[in-house]
């Protein structure tokens, strides 16, 4: 009976001990991630943006570890980024930086994206991709649009497009009446950047008939683009705001 009794506490001791211990985390598993699943940046006119990514894996080596790096910058602006083909974590610790540069080329008006991710290598979990969302960072500036009417105001629209040919501003025609002498419009841009004005006329004539009209589209009060009379259907001009 007391051997019994003796086992018995004993038994009890080693649960009340094991139940106790902290959790053991896992080892040898080949884990990597990225810190944030998004990043937001900007960058200044005719400037750049470094930012860095960091990377964790799940544990640490005494030696340097490399990774490829992949990227998809099927909705970012041709040569407004740099990504480093691959990163290095070093021996002895569990994170890793990826350098990103950002630069102000092709960026247009809209948000320009890029998605990173880690190269699959046998063995290695991959948590998923992280985005880098980058805009061109605007300095406000007013344009004017004056049109003098033929007529047949009815017929005419216009269009303003950024370098990668997002709209920027417009008029569809049927937006003036017929008869209306003139129009003039306010159309806010950013300073620094390339852009398209596009007139147009539905019938064909330009501003022709039955007298001729002219229009005139001025930023901080140099003419950028200007016409008139006989165009045919439309008329482009490019334009900066330097």
């Amino acid at each position: 009976m007391k051997n019994n009794i003796l086992y018995l506490i004993t038994l009890i001791l080693i649960t009340t001990f094991t139940g106790c211990e902290e959790p053991v985390e896992p080892t040898g598993i080949n884990y990597i991630s990225f810190s944030e699943t998004t990043y937001s940046a900007g960058v200044d006119i005719d400037g750049t943006n470094t930012i860095d990514i960091t990377v964790y894996t799940a544990n640490k080596t005494n030696s340097d570890r490399s990774f490829e790096v992949m990227v998809d910058g099927s909705e970012a602006g041709a040569g407004s980024y740099n990504v480093p083909t691959s990163f290095i974590v070093p021996g002895g610790t569990n994170t890793g930086v990826i350098s990103v540069e950002l630069m102000d080329s092709n960026l247009g008006i809209g948000i320009n994206k890029l998605v990173l991710d880690v190269s699959n290598q046998e063995g290695l979990f991959i948590a998923g991709p992280t985005t880098i969302e980058y805009i061109q960072n605007c300095t406000e500036v007013t344009a004017t649009l004056d049109i003098v009417f033929d007529g047949y105001g009815s017929e005419t629209g216009w269009t303003i497009t950024d370098s990668l040919g997002g709209v920027v501003a417009s008029k569809d025609k049927g937006t003036y009446a017929d008869g209306q002498a003139s129009a003039q419009e306010s159309i806010v841009l950013c300073a620094g950047r390339d852009y398209t004005f596009t007139i147009t006329d539905d019938y064909g004539d330009g501003l022709s008939y039955p007298a001729n009209g002219t229009y005139s589209l001025s930023v901080g009060g140099t003419v950028k683009a200007n016409g008139g009379g006989n165009f045919g259907e439309s008329e482009a001009t490019a334009f900066d705001t330097k």
